[in-house]
């Protein structure tokens, strides 16, 4: 295909020649001939890939990672190469191979499935647009924060090595109390100073540390139309979200996922790197493009179907849905323990909507912290300077 260059200049060819001939004018003709001969060399030096590659290393990266293209094409010219994440333009003779690294903004998944090179001569009059068929898939994590420690005390554990504090009285690294000597306390465990205060003896009493299941229920269900708020607030979900289940893949519980967005989606209880790889996977596919119409009823559902009692929930939440309260309170009747983290997502604006959406998200904190422990999130902060000052 020819570009706009080559048209102004066959124009302007066509123009002297015409007017050589019209006048009877050899200088036009003469002037004419260099503008032949471009025209022809531009035609002899098109370009037209022929191959094309490109490579990098399929891995899990981190929003802020930089990874590393390289691409190889064969051709002579100029070149355009634009594919999914990427653009890259230069020259090339013959074969040329080019790296480029791109630093990776926005977490989520991007499939490669076709690259387009754009060609041009060297002098310009000539381009080309051709599709090579592109595979690849490029997984992009949330940035995950580092968890110390979070203050998380099942009401029910498993008869499994773990690192909550069991409600039982047990050897375990947790020191709780004093009490009397019994007949088989081991003598490691008597405290010699309290001994010899009271003249009897006094043994420590520690709780025992055991497994138990976590289950994070994820609400990024749409309430209001527009995109900047909400994409800031879904963007920071979704980062506590696998901050969560990183942390709680290191204490070697077991950690279920469930989501509500544009649909009902959820991880039945697993342990470790695989559940936390499981959940970070499924982070990647969430959407949410819509008003949502669903209730909070389906994860209520979700959790007292699928997931045992006792189980610890951690709900990440703007609270705006106004059934919301009255089923964490049906929860935590049918024993779940819950902790609330709720990012702000309205703003100081002025406006009515704002001003009653506020307000309404503010009674239900307040009703909820009458139940449950309950943070309240600005999401300009980072979660875990939030959760230091948690009690």
């Amino acid at each position: 295909m020819r570009t706009l260059h080559f048209y102004a200049l066959l124009l302007y060819f066509v123009s002297l020649i015409f007017a050589g001939i019209l006048f009877l004018s050899p200088i036009a003709i003469f002037i004419s001939i260099p503008l032949l001969w471009v025209i022809l060399l531009g035609e002899m030096l098109h370009f037209s890939p022929h191959k094309f590659s490109r490579k990098f290393e399929e891995k899990r990266y981190v929003e802020g990672n930089k990874v590393t293209f390289e691409y190889e094409i064969e051709g002579n010219g100029y070149y355009s190469i634009e594919d999914a994440i990427n653009k890259v333009s230069g020259y090339c003779k013959k074969k040329c191979n080019v790296k480029k690294s791109v630093t990776l903004e926005k977490f989520g998944k991007v499939s490669f499935k076709m690259a387009v090179v754009y060609s041009e001569d060297l002098l310009g009059l000539k381009y080309n647009l051709k599709k090579f068929p592109d595979k690849g898939e490029l997984r992009i994590y949330p940035r995950i924060e580092y968890i110390k420690k979070l203050k998380i005390k099942p009401r029910k554990t498993r008869n499994i090595l773990g690192d909550y504090p069991s409600r039982m009285k047990g050897s375990g690294m947790e020191f709780t109390d004093i009490r009397d000597y019994q007949v088989g306390d081991e003598m490691r465990w008597i405290n010699w100073k309290a001994t010899a205060r009271r003249n009897k003896l006094m043994v420590n009493e520690f709780e025992s540390e055991r497994t138990g299941d976590t289950v994070i229920l994820l609400d990024i269900r749409r309430f209001l139309k527009g995109s900047g708020e909400y994409e800031k607030l879904l963007n920071a979900s979704v980062r506590a979200a696998a901050t969560l289940a990183t942390y709680l893949s290191r204490t070697r519980s077991r950690v279920g996922f469930v989501v509500l967005g544009d649909t009902v989606d959820w991880i039945y209880p697993t342990y470790g790197k695989r559940a936390m790889y499981i959940i970070l996977d499924r982070l990647l596919q969430l959407r949410s493009e819509r008003i949502s119409r669903l209730t909070f009823d389906y994860g209520k559902y979700i959790v007292s179907r699928f997931f045992p009692p006792n189980s610890f929930v951690i709900l990440i939440s703007p609270l705006l849905s106004w059934d919301i309260d009255d089923a964490i309170i049906e929860l935590l009747a049918k024993g779940y323990d819950i902790l609330v983290i709720s990012p702000t997502l309205i703003g100081e604006k002025d406006d009515i909507a704002s001003k009653i959406l506020r307000t309404e998200r503010e009674v239900r904190l307040r009703r909820l912290r009458m139940y449950s422990r309950v943070v309240d999130w600005n999401i300009e902060y980072s979660l875990t300077s939030i959760l230091k000052v948690m009690k």
